[in-house]
């Protein structure tokens, strides 16, 4: 249970609220073109799911199976899960780029459900007398923690009192039933049952938001039910994460929808135990973590013990839901080591699994080594680029990465006059610190450069502590600051002043390349700061279908040439960073300004002149290369499988 004696505490960090922070550069015209030439605002056309309605009309009954995309039945809350993915991503996005005409669409989408909710008391998608089920599949405190993500997004935008009332009704109603009963313990759990661990999203959100600590006690009692009972999908349970060496095995998403509930509920709690068991969440993940950020899918979509590899696949969704989570983790811990997996994973795996500069496709598995995606077979179509998969989830989470990666930008102290500049990107931020309104300008083309200039404009000079969280692969870093005093430590430089309208500092990381050997220490990979280079292979697209004829299609791809692919490790080879003439600081990913130059060996021994690219840049590249002759990895392929999309293991349950 919780400590008494933690009342009134709060996270050592905030959040910035959504509506604080802007999008610029390279990231603000990546939405853009997504919600105007992409996926993200054509979903209702591409998928029957988005455009339901369900939380208005709440008619949905569990336990049932629905007739949906690609002519596939599909549990009744999948819907509903896409739908809010869907509002979440559009809502983020257009506040992000300042995009009226969404912002507009999601106010009246929010006021149907709201309209609703009057007369129910309940945000969800289930009919009045199918509600709060307590056996059997459902998904009910995934939905509702879904749908809250969009609507807590919407609140911290309007500060509209009934958004947080109707929600907080709803949850006191959701809360107090099953904590009467169980909610993971029941006969016949499923994954929607297991992905209810995505409701310590609301509870904490809400404790940050109100203070009450009734939500703290909900989340332990969470955490506790989870971990007390036998469910499927139970790798972050307190028994599991207290052995350090216990690898997981369960589906990738529902591990990267709880990395911060170990965090959060040791937060709250006077247990040693949630403590000791939270200090392994680090650990665990990095071990499954690829070269690319991606959090590794060992066998189909769940992690199967595997370590992170160049030949090892992952799914889109899990990178959404980790850097999400890791956020707050971030908030309650301070532990600001966590912005480098979020960082690499957001600007590798993860660009590397869409199409540029608009995502019009994406792969619901993709591999930091991969030669050709275009076997509808292989893994039942999860490695070809689609509009939409099987399973939405992976494309409808493609929408919300860059906006939650943009979430965790910043942060701000609860204890002192401090700000946190925790990962980087072309922004603008407004927001209080000292009851002083304060604007930071942050322009700069990371992840291609290794520059960041601020700008402070405030109407009335105040002190405040800067802190620039340092990247992964800086050395020495320089600073320009005029009269601030500069403190440096192994993770922060610290400007501290008195500051003033105008004031402007600029950091140079001083970024390296490197080479990182992966976990089996077979293979290696070059990186420049937080980006990942490979070899890329040009491929020939091939439309598959069309989907609902709404425009957009699935894709296969197939490289043009293998040359390259058998390369080794030069151990001699001492890679540069060069400039591209041909660079587009607007588009980086279709027209990057850097590579890496140097050799790598063919069979022969023979040295080869080449030129990396960031892996985000190319969907088919060689990332990893073995160190020897013997050292190829296959380990990873072996697990694939061959099978129809009808005959999908995952879809048929």
């Amino acid at each position: 249970m919780t400590n008494n004696q933690n009342k009134n505490r709060f996270p050592k960090y905030n959040l910035l609220e959504l509506g604080e922070y802007k999008a610029r550069g390279w990231m603000r015209e990546q939405m853009r073109l997504d919600l105007h030439e992409g996926i993200a605002g054509a979903y209702d056309k591409i998928s029957a799911n988005v455009n339901k309605n369900l939380f208005a009309a709440q008619m949905r009954k569990p336990g049932e199976m629905v007739p949906c995309d690609h002519g596939i039945s599909q549990k009744a809350w999948w819907a509903g899960e896409h739908e809010a993915y869907w509002r979440d991503g559009l809502l983020r996005m257009a506040i992000l780029t300042d995009d009226k005409f969404y912002i507009e669409s999601f106010r009246q989408w929010a006021e149907n459900i709201l309209e609703t909710a009057k007369e129910t008391g309940y945000i969800g998608i289930y009919s009045k007398s199918s509600r709060l089920p307590d056996k059997g599949f459902d998904g009910e405190l995934w939905v509702q923690s879904r749908v809250f993500q969009a609507l807590l997004g919407w609140y911290e935008y309007t500060k509209d009192e009934r958004v947080l009332n109707t929600i907080e009704s709803t949850v006191h109603k959701t809360i107090d039933y099953y904590r009467n009963t169980t909610y993971f313990g029941r006969e016949g759990s499923d994954g929607g049952v297991a992905h209810g661990v995505g409701y310590i999203d609301t509870l904490e959100a809400l404790y940050r938001i109100t203070g009450d600590w009734y939500y703290a006690d909900a989340a332990v009692w969470l955490y506790d039910d989870y971990s007390n009972h036998d469910c499927i999908c139970a790798d972050l349970q307190l028994d599991k994460m207290l052995d350090n060496e216990k690898v997981w095995q369960d589906h990738t998403p529902h591990a990267a929808e709880a990395l911060h509930m170990l965090g959060i509920v040791s937060f709250f709690s006077n247990n040693p135990k949630y403590a000791d068991a939270a200090q392994n969440v680090y650990k665990k993940l990095t071990r499954h973590t690829n070269p690319g950020g991606g959090f590794v899918a060992g066998d189909l979509e769940a992690i199967g013990g595997a370590d992170g590899a160049g030949a090892a696949a992952t799914e889109y969704c899990s990178q959404a839901e980790s850097i999400q989570t890791l956020n707050r983790l971030i908030a309650y811990s301070g532990e600001f080591n966590y912005g480098d997996w979020s960082i690499i994973a957001a600007m590798n795996s993860a660009q590397s699994a869409r199409f540029h500069p608009a995502n019009i496709a994406v792969a619901y598995l993709s591999r930091d080594n991969s030669l050709h995606m275009n076997d509808p077979k292989i893994q039942g179509g999860r490695e070809l680029f689609s509009a939409n998969h099987a399973a939405s989830c992976c494309t409808l989470n493609s929408i919300r990465l860059l906006p939650y990666y943009m979430e965790g930008l910043w942060f701000k102290s609860t204890e002192k006059a401090e700000i946190v500049a925790n990962m980087y990107g072309s922004c603008e931020v407004r927001t209080s610190i000292n009851e002083q309104v304060i604007t930071i300008i942050e322009e700069t083309n990371f992840p291609f450069s290794d520059k960041v200039t601020f700008r402070i404009d405030i109407e009335k000079e105040t002190f405040f502590d800067l802190l620039l969280r340092i990247p992964e692969n800086s050395d020495e870093p320089q600073i320009f600051a005029n009269d601030a005093n500069i403190v440096r430590n192994e993770n922060f430089i610290i400007l501290s002043k008195k500051w003033q309208n105008g004031d402007e500092i600029s950091v140079d990381f001083n970024f390296q390349v490197v080479r990182k050997t992966q976990h089996d220490d077979k293979e290696a990979y070059y990186q420049w700061g937080v980006l990942v280079f490979g070899l890329p292979f040009p491929a020939k697209r091939e439309k598959f279908r069309e989907i609902n004829e709404s425009g957009f299609y699935e894709y296969g791809l197939t490289a043009k040439s293998e040359e390259g692919w058998d390369y080794l490790i030069d151990h001699d080879a001492k890679f540069k960073l060069v400039f591209l003439q041909d660079g587009n600081e607007l588009y980086p990913w279709k027209n990057p300004g850097i590579a890496l130059q140097g050799t790598l060996l063919d069979q022969e021994g023979v040295p080869k002149d080449i030129l990396l690219f960031p892996i985000g840049t190319s969907q088919l590249k060689r990332t990893t290369f073995p160190l020897s002759l013997k050292d190829n990895t296959t380990s990873a392929q072996e697990k694939l499988r061959f099978f129809d999309q009808d005959n999908d293991p995952m879809r048929l349950f």
